[in-house]
């Protein structure tokens, strides 16, 4: 991810936007196109179940939202075929795309168990891995903070696949940012392991940055927004790191 997920504060202040920015950067334009595909796949599996292109309940319905009676049906096919793995696949994959793109985070928990009905068929599967860690580090952001851990375990497990994929390392460190109580030190670990594979990724960057602000070690934190602001002048995150780090450093000040 996608499986997206970037930070934008640390404090209660500024969740809405860490939330709102997460569910919107979370799918880049290829998983955008790779929405709409999955999509038109659960309306035609919607259709399957007896349900007419030109039955009332779905007509005059936008082409990129579902009607609750699409999810049922996709649900009870899905349900019905539990040894298709690819199915299985598709529909959480599915699930999980249109719930990040149109912040449906109730679709969430039936992504969720899809994916890992294919992830026990197919413990090996990488993408399938990495989305199953994806939908429960969003299911952790909308709800309970515990999937936070369960979307560790399979981010470790794709990361012994694959140790060099920056965005899962980073995607590791959030767990442990976002984690109750939160983890920072941990975070920040994992976030200099994925810079030292690719020291110009800038969601990297920014989420470290956030985290050394979160421990007040600002003259880091400023080297950080520095090199972000380097490699991409027009980071739409540079106005409110520099705004953290300028709020910390006087809270520090007044407690000093």
């Amino acid at each position: 991810m996608n499986q997206s997920k970037i930070l934008y504060a640390i404090s209660g202040l500024f969740i809405g936007l860490v939330v709102g920015f997460i569910f919107t950067n979370a799918v880049n334009r290829q998983e955008r196109e790779e929405m709409r595909t999955e999509l038109a796949r659960l309306r035609a599996t919607s259709q399957t179940k007896g349900n007419p292109p030109n039955n009332p309940s779905t007509a005059g319905n936008s082409n990129s939202s579902l009607t609750d009676e699409d999810v049922r049906n996709v649900i009870a096919r899905g349900d019905a075929n539990q040894n298709d793995v690819d199915l299985q696949r598709k529909i959480g994959r599915g699930f999980y795309l249109y719930a990040a793109q149109t912040g449906e985070t109730k679709l969430l928990p039936e992504a969720v168990r899809f994916l890992q009905r294919a992830y026990a068929a197919e413990p090996n599967d990488y993408e399938t891995t990495v989305m199953l860690g994806n939908a429960l580090f969003d299911l952790g952001q909308a709800s309970d903070a515990e999937n936070f851990k369960e979307a560790r375990i399979y981010y470790l497990k794709a990361l012994a696949i694959k140790p060099k994929d920056v965005s899962v390392r980073t995607d590791l460190g959030l767990t442990y940012y976002f984690d109750k109580p939160s983890q920072p030190e941990r975070a920040i670990a994992e976030y200099r392991k994925s810079l030292a594979v690719d020291s110009s990724h800038e969601p990297t960057l920014q989420n470290l940055a956030t985290a050394l602000i979160s421990i007040r070690v600002f003259d880091e934190a400023q080297q950080r927004i520095d090199e972000l602001q380097r490699i991409n002048p027009s980071h739409t995150a540079l106005p409110n790191l520099r705004a953290q780090l300028a709020q910390s450093k006087n809270k520090a000040k007044e407690q000093n």
